[in-house]
């Protein structure tokens, strides 16, 4: 979603302070095609407002993506697994003592960075940054790739790139502020879906619906 497409939705909605509407109003005046474009998208909204609705269970999103096909791996994918794929090996000893090692450095540079993490959140609300870390979740088992993108971040997708639980839930934690903030998750780099647990939702002026998140002051 473009800024121009997002001044269009903020316009819509209601959400545009009296300059920025001011402003926009008189871009839309000088330029015929983008007041064209404008009306063209005002049109379909109050359309889609006006049919009639149909109500949808929470659990029809993630029904659909179990069944739909398994997509077919392209070339690259199946090289990449020919040559850094998991294989059988033959373990002694030495072998075991060296993996052993190299994992509990790992673990430990985990813990470390963790702690630190921890340190650098206290630090921020001790010096008023005010923001609440907010895990959000999404069950997609068939997906190769999820994300998260709102409002929070300018709806870009590659900023939210969530990660896969062993159960087939997708999962990212982010600092908000208090504050409302719209939201979709992005399936496999193209279907935008809608969180189906979400509190409350939002016509997104396209036929869909953004989720809302409500974050209340700490």
């Amino acid at each position: 979603m473009d800024k121009k497409m997002q001044q269009f939705h903020k316009l819509l909605d209601g959400e545009m302070s009296p300059e920025e509407e001011r402003d926009l109003l008189q871009k839309l005046e000088a330029d015929p095609l983008l007041r064209q474009e404008f009306d063209g998208l005002a049109a379909a909204v109050n359309a889609i407002a006006s049919c009639e609705r149909m109500p949808v269970q929470a659990s029809f999103t993630s029904e659909v993506m179990r069944r739909l096909p398994a997509r077919k791996e392209p070339i690259r994918k199946k090289m990449s697994a020919f040559f850094f794929g998991e294989r059988v090996l033959r373990w002694n000893v030495a072998t075991l003592a060296a993996v052993s090692v190299a994992l509990f450095l790992v673990i430990v540079s985990g813990l470390l960075f963790q702690n630190q993490k921890k340190v650098s959140l206290v630090a921020d609300r001790a010096a008023g940054g005010g923001a609440k870390a907010v895990t959000l979740s999404f069950y997609a088992p068939a997906a190769k790739t999820v994300s998260l993108a709102g409002d929070f971040n300018k709806w870009s997708a590659d900023k939210g790139v969530m990660k896969r639980r062993a159960d087939g839930t997708w999962t990212l934690e982010i600092p908000l502020k208090p504050g409302v903030y719209h939201y979709m998750f992005v399936v496999d780099g193209d279907d935008w879906v809608t969180d189906p647990r979400a509190e409350s939702y939002r016509d997104d002026g396209f036929g869909n619906k953004n989720a809302i998140l409500r974050i209340n002051s700490i």
